[in-house]
């Protein structure tokens, strides 16, 4: 054996149970991409109510009413319109984590169903791009945090740390020393597997909300109420103008939780029971990220009436309370608050970016990647994204990266339609990892045609208006329909495909199984198997399913 060889063999991945799907000499699993086993479904109830409470709790979550209050709205408008988003996107999250509860399979091979195995791999590219440029961004922002810390602990030694680093490289010596520093210790966490991090946001959970609601209270306490709430940007007196700016913050913060909503078969496939994935996670994400936007708006309405300034940004609020309060005690609680909000950063990274990376490295090469090893790779990108460059200069092209809704939800729509209303919540498993024309989700050489027909006609709808963030004269009405975007193009995906559907119907099943019901979820009774389907590739080639994937009670 070569060198060359032997180095493939030893990056090789855990090879799939499900070889058979090799025929087209593309690998289309591996230990990651097959369904979870009944052993590794650990999820309950309780851990997806505190995952998504506690990644609503962190440093960007609480600087997002300060875009909607710069349309013109007043903080209980804000307030309202995140209220909408939080429950609207609750439901889309629920929805879109049935079948991946049902059927125990993640994200690259759920969009299989309704894109078919080579359009699957599209969507799925799209997904982990934006997912490490928000790495990087996130990164940095964590980095701030963690600049903070050093001050709590140096002072002036760290403030005034002499900068070896020119202009054009966008950071400072401090800046650089801050993020790489958070970086690595981040870095320790792209080794935890998904199915193994229940306890971090456990974790999460309980000491993070605490560290917020205790900032808020600090400030609202020191200035003795909210203070002068209108006196935080220019408010809106046309009825048109605030009509058009709450629909806005509604598409805003619905924008900030759409990667989670597609992202989340990832985390869905590990549930011991599908109800699980059903109000503990709708409760979970609407009540905390509400709860966190408000916190954010109402902390600087006090600290503007205190200070003079609205500091956003949870890191200038710390640097603020430092710069009027410096001793012993200030110091210490500002580095214990920068310490959670740093470990709040890392976890919803972890969930929302490196695994949803993770994943699609995991569906584009799954010979060589599993979810930790592309979880390590994002990591390593995020790096390449030059984020503080992103951040101090090119603002143009953050408002383009935020653009990736418009491309999100109308696949979102489309999967929550093919599920609940196409299938009737059908899926024949083992089908998902065959590449021919035997399984039902082949379509037309992989690609489901309905799927991208209703996908790009939502994207052209509402995409022209993403001009209206470049040029100030673009058409009013264009940029009307983009700042409602994610509405519109979930609207408008879901019962084109559907439409679609009826005139030109997709198989259910493989051939010969059409006399299988299609009863509502008659297939999840069995984890989306036939009785007579074998797993090939086990050591005893006649074990049946029923050996590995336990039907449900």
């Amino acid at each position: 054996m070569g060198i060359l060889s032997k180095i493939d063999e030893v990056l090789r991945t855990k090879e799939s149970k499900f070889q058979e799907s090799r025929t087209d000499g593309k690998t289309w699993s591996n230990e990651d991409l097959d369904p979870t086993p009944p052993a590794a479904r650990r999820w309950n109830r309780w851990n997806y109510f505190a995952f998504f409470w506690a990644v609503s709790f962190n440093p960007i979550a609480w600087n997002s009413g300060s875009s909607m209050v710069a349309l013109g709205l007043l903080w209980w408008q804000a307030t309202l319109a995140a209220i909408v988003a939080c429950m609207i996107m609750a439901t889309f999250l629920v929805l879109n984590s049935r079948g991946a509860a049902v059927y125990h399979v993640g994200y690259p091979v759920y969009v299989r169903i309704c894109a078919g195995l080579y359009g699957s791999l599209w969507f799925v590219f799209v997904r982990g791009i934006v997912a490490i440029f928000f790495m990087g961004t996130q990164s940095y922002y964590a980095a701030q945090l963690v600049s903070v810390m050093l001050r709590c602990a140096f002072g002036d030694k760290w403030t005034k740390l002499p900068n070896a680093l020119p202009a054009s490289s966008g950071t400072t010596t401090e800046g650089c020393i801050a993020f790489f520093l958070f970086w690595f210790i981040q870095l320790a966490f792209m080794f935890l597997h998904p199915s193994k991090s229940r306890w971090l946001y456990n974790v999460k959970s309980v000491i993070c909300p605490p560290v917020l609601i205790a900032t808020f209270a600090f400030v609202v306490g020191t200035n003795g109420g909210l203070g002068q709430t209108t006196n935080l940007g220019v408010v809106a007196t046309s009825s048109s103008v605030v009509g058009w700016a709450f629909m806005t913050g509604i598409n805003t913060v619905s924008g900030t939780l759409m990667t989670e909503v597609s992202s989340n078969p990832d985390l869905a496939r590990y549930a011991k029971r599908p109800g699980a994935t059903t109000w503990p996670q709708w409760l979970g994400l609407a009540i905390a990220k509400s709860l966190c936007t408000f916190l954010g708006i109402g902390a600087s309405s006090a600290v503007k009436t205190l200070w003079g300034t609205a500091y956003w940004n949870i890191w200038d609020l710390y640097l603020a309370i430092l710069d009027h309060n410096w001793n012993a005690g200030a110091r210490t609680a500002v580095f214990l608050a920068c310490l959670v909000q740093i470990f709040a950063v890392i976890a919803t990274n972890l969930a929302s970016n490196a695994l949803p990376v993770g994943s699609d490295l995991t569906g584009l090469f799954p010979r060589y990647f599993n979810i930790k090893r592309g979880q390590i790779l994002c990591a390593l990108l995020s790096i390449a994204t030059v984020p503080w460059k992103l951040v101090s200069s090119a603002s143009l092209f953050i408002t383009f990266l935020g653009s990736n809704v418009v491309f999100l939800s109308p696949l979102v729509s489309i999967m929550i339609t093919d599920y609940f209303f196409v299938r009737r919540g059908n899926v024949h498993v083992p089908s998902l990892y065959v590449p021919n024309p035997s399984s039902p989700y082949w379509y037309w050489r992989g690609f489901n045609p309905r799927t991208f027909g209703a996908w790009l006609i939502a994207l052209v709808s509402v995409i022209h208006g993403l001009g209206g963030s470049f040029h100030s004269n673009w058409n009013e009405g264009s940029k009307h329909l983009y700042s409602i975007g994610m509405l519109v193009s979930f609207s408008i995906a879901g019962p084109l495909y559907f439409l679609f559907n009826m005139i030109w119907p997709v198989p259910i099943y493989p051939v010969g199984y059409e006399h299988i019901s299609t009863t509502r979820e008659f297939m999840g009774k069995t984890d989306g198997f036939f009785e007579d389907d074998a797993i090939v590739g086990l050591e005893d080639e006649t074990t049946t399913t029923e050996e590995v994937f336990s039907p449900k009670a």
